[in-house]
């Protein structure tokens, strides 16, 4: 059993995943993971940064980390927020309607 209930809650952590934008450099990603795991944020940002960095120099996978980051910044809506940034791009007038065109192509 854990002796601290209060690991990986930040004030008014919910069960829905939001990025953390008050702790954020570029998209709140890294402040997330640090919220949800109890992890200090600094010490998250560079095994992040260095995954990208050692990934690309060793095993030629650096742009995972990115893409990867990139990915949720996107997907993940911020804190206070009901939907993501993809949400809101794709629910944007223009872009159904390309995507009603094109399903029906199919």
């Amino acid at each position: 059993m854990c002796e601290r209930p209060d690991i990986g809650q930040y004030q008014g952590m919910t069960n829905t995943l939001h990025r953390n934008t008050d702790h954020k450099m570029l998209g709140g990603v890294c402040a997330t993971i640090a919220d949800r795991t109890n992890l200090e944020l600094n010490i998250v940002r560079l095994v992040t940064a260095g995954s990208a960095v050692l990934g690309l120099a060793l095993f030629g996978l650096g742009l995972t980390i990115p893409i990867l980051y990139v990915l949720a910044w996107v997907l993940i809506p911020a804190q206070g927020e009901d939907i993501s940034i993809a949400q809101r791009w794709f629910n944007k007038p223009q872009v159904q309607e390309k995507l009603d065109s094109f399903n029906k192509k199919l």
